[in-house]
């Protein structure tokens, strides 16, 4: 199946363009100091913001309350999950099409799943949503059948076509990547970049899967921008009217965000960080756009 046919479309004619939107997981526990926001506060800072959309992975307890929101603030909505057999995969599917989701974005399996198990499980997910019309993706991710590179190149080898949210920084701490040059990451990465429709934006020193960035203006964060910037050129080359390329700031947390050792709460405005990704994007995408000399 042609890579284009995984792409996300809006049904517009509009020229091919970044889609900003954030994840429902990174606002738990939102604000940084003070009680937590609630979900309609939330999401209307997000629209604010200048997010287009929110992903997540919604139950059936929640999914009325959450749909429901996301239309009074204007918000679209991605939907994520983590299928071990077909039939979580087909009961995505159906609630991506209750809901209206513009995609489905799943994290396959385990580590430990065989690769031909691993490839029929992607390959039969993606049939199932294929025809029911709805993009399916695979976000690479710890602890699924993408655990490391060498695991998602023989990923590739049975599903050459296979689209991905790329989600590097399970990749940096998994590998122990430090965003160095001699590391070849742009080279070893490219299998995966040339196949991303799409990316989360979160940042591992190779210690951490998530790291407080400041500004966005230190070498690891170029170093990322530079990787998400190459996976935006490679989308861009086929890219048709309507395609876009979300980005969504995924910020978890704890025990994702780092803590004080009292307890006292998260080191890191993971608000404020997620505003900085948010713009890394955009200038990832501003690079990926300009014409090569």
């Amino acid at each position: 199946m042609p890579l284009h046919r995984h792409r996300p479309h809006d049904g517009s004619d509009r020229p091919p363009h970044l889609r900003l939107q954030h994840s429902f997981w990174g606002l738990s526990g939102l604000p940084w100091r003070g009680e937590e926001w609630s979900v309609p506060e939330k999401f209307r800072r997000v629209k604010e913001a200048g997010f287009e959309a929110v992903e997540g992975w919604l139950t059936p307890d929640n999914e009325a309350t959450v749909a429901a929101a996301l239309q009074d603030a204007g918000l679209r909505l991605a939907l994520g999950h983590h299928p071990h057999t077909l039939d979580d995969a087909k009961a995505c599917v159906r609630q991506a099409l209750r809901l209206g989701a513009d995609y489905v974005f799943a994290q396959p399996a385990d580590a430990f799943m065989p690769p031909e198990d691993a490839a029929a499980l992607v390959r039969d997910a993606r049939a199932v949503a294929a025809d029911h019309g709805v993009v399916y993706l695979i976000e690479t991710h710890r602890n699924t059948v993408t655990e490391t590179l060498p695991q998602t190149l023989e990923l590739l080898r049975r599903v050459p076509d296979c689209a991905f949210v790329a989600d590097l920084s399970h990749y940096f701490v998994v590998g122990e990547f430090y965003g160095w040059e001699q590391e070849r990451l742009p080279q070893r990465f490219a299998p995966i970049l040339e196949r991303a429709v799409a990316a989360h934006g979160r940042i591992s020193n190779g210690e951490q899967v998530q790291v407080d960035i400041g500004d966005g203006s230190g070498p690891l964060a170029k170093a990322n921008v530079a990787l998400w910037a190459n996976a935006m050129r490679a989308f861009l080359k086929e890219a048709r009217p309507g395609d876009y390329f979300p980005f969504t700031p995924e910020l978890g947390p704890p025990a994702y965000a780092i803590t004080h050792p009292d307890g006292s709460g998260e080191i890191s405005d993971r608000w404020e960080q997620s505003l900085v990704m948010a713009e890394l994007a955009r200038r990832a995408w501003s690079q990926a756009s300009e014409p090569v000399t």
